[in-house]
């Protein structure tokens, strides 16, 4: 729900799917099930993950995407609330490109996501140019 809020609150234009896990996130990324339609659920040109979710946290999810060919050129965020060292070379040597703490307070999360959009989304998912 907050992730949903910064998104929206830092106006990003780009379409943002959120997952509630990393389970939810693998079948996307399979198109399995309802996530089959790649019409109504297309393959992200980004993907930013939680390093803390249920069922399969973001190191496994970060395995999963390292094992699967088709998404190595897909650029892998971490946003987490570890800020731990450790973490962050862990998540590194899986292939994450860049990772970030997430901040306290909802201001500020905003303004990670606003960089977010700014120095990654907007680089690697460009919108189509209107007519």
């Amino acid at each position: 729900m907050l992730m949903r809020y910064a998104f929206r609150k830092a106006e990003v234009k780009n379409p943002v799917v959120i997952l509630p896990d990393g389970q939810a996130a693998v079948a996307y990324l399979n198109g399995d099930g309802d996530y089959a339609d790649r019409e109504r659920h297309p393959l992200p040109c980004l993907i930013i993950t939680d390093l803390k979710m249920p069922n399969l946290d973001g190191f496994g999810l970060l395995e999963w995407l390292q094992s699967r060919p088709e998404f190595q050129r897909v650029p892998k965020l971490v946003l987490s609330a570890s800020g731990l060292q450790s973490d962050r070379v862990r998540a590194a040597h899986l292939g994450a490109c860049a990772y970030f703490v997430k901040p306290n307070g909802l201001d500020e999360l905003v303004k990670v996501v606003d960089h977010l959009d700014e120095a990654w989304i907007a680089d690697h998912c460009p919108l189509p140019q209107s007519a």
